[in-house]
């Protein structure tokens, strides 16, 4: 389920919600590519883009104000 909400954000170039593992601290980010191993995406209010891995990724949902639907 988790990398459909990354495939979402990759394909529609759209924010969601993401809780990390580590620190169950909640983030809105973009995802700007994904590999076999992880993904890398750009975080709100950041220029800079980062790598996760997909094992980082506790949850994910859309980002507040999208339900998912097609326009």
């Amino acid at each position: 389920m988790i990398k459909r909400f990354l495939r979402y954000s990759l394909e529609r170039e759209r924010k969601i919600t993401v809780i990390f593992a580590k620190d169950m601290k909640k983030v809105n980010l973009l995802v700007t590519g994904m590999s076999e191993d992880g993904f890398s995406a750009r975080l709100s209010g950041r220029k800079r883009e980062m790598q996760f891995a997909f094992s980082d990724v506790l949850t994910a949902a859309y980002a507040r104000g999208d339900q998912g639907e097609l326009e």
